[in-house]
């Protein structure tokens, strides 16, 4: 009787061990599954971290330049509201009807100037 029981308790034991060493096995598994995500992880949390940096970046370029065109809206504005004044101080019709050609070289002038220096200053940029 005795003989019976010290033999199931030997098989208990080594099945406790055996499925305890299989346990193991598998939770070094797991962990060398996890460091491996992990590692990948951290890449893209890096990679993430310096696209953020980026981005930054863009948001205040994007700001300086969003600066930039209010100012120069503003000075068109004011430039705009300049022109009105000064040209509703004269009367165009009469004087254009009167002066023709004298009006076309003016108005042509003013333009192909504006125009040569708006392209100089977009290419210097």
């Amino acid at each position: 009787m005795f003989k019976g029981a010290k033999i199931y308790l030997v098989l208990a034991i080594i099945g406790i061990l055996t499925g305890g060493w299989f346990y193991m096995q598998r939770l070094q598994a797991n962990i060398d599954t996890l460091k491996i995500n992990n590692s990948k992880l951290s890449t893209a949390v890096d990679s993430k971290n310096i696209e953020i940096k980026r981005l930054n970046a863009n948001i205040v370029e994007v700001k300086e330049i969003n600066t930039r065109i209010s100012e120069k809206s503003a000075e068109l504005r004011s430039e705009v509201t300049g022109l009105r004044k000064t040209l509703s101080e004269h009367d165009l019709g009469f004087l254009a009807a009167k002066k023709l050609v004298l009006i076309e070289n003016i108005i042509n002038k003013r333009i192909k100037n504006d125009l040569n220096s708006d392209i100089m200053e977009l290419t210097n940029d």
